[in-house]
């Protein structure tokens, strides 16, 4: 992915890239100490999956993969639909409701601003 010639990577796109990276150092902090309480390993295991998926988008995209691209929008829909979702049926607190919704339409823009020129070689 080569945006200039210097290979530097849009103000953009790097901060979507740095949440979803922020998102897997979290997941992978809570689903590790989910893992201490037998009670408590499936949801360990959950947060490490979704960890290893964020890990994976983020190192994906930097290597321009198309498939990870259509992931990427599949994922910012998700987030929009578990946000939504979640305040509905869960009552999610307004601040995790708010986070998930710009995570998801962040992404949704970004994706679209750059999908074109992430994909060039």
């Amino acid at each position: 992915m080569t945006f200039n010639r210097m290979g530097t990577v849009p103000l953009p796109l790097a901060l979507h890239l740095a949440s979803y990276t922020v998102l897997g150092l979290f997941c992978f902090f809570a689903g590790t100490l989910n893992l201490i309480d037998p009670v408590k390993i499936p949801h360990g295991i959950l947060f490490l999956l979704v960890c290893g998926f964020s890990w994976g988008y983020v190192f994906g995209i930097l290597m321009a993969r198309k498939e990870v691209v259509m992931l990427g929008f599949v994922a910012s829909i998700a987030w929009l639909v578990a946000a939504l979702a979640g305040a509905a049926r869960f009552g999610f607190d307004w601040r995790l409701t708010a986070l998930l919704v710009a995570l998801g339409t962040y992404g949704l823009v970004t994706l679209g601003i750059y999908r074109k020129r992430i994909l060039e070689h």
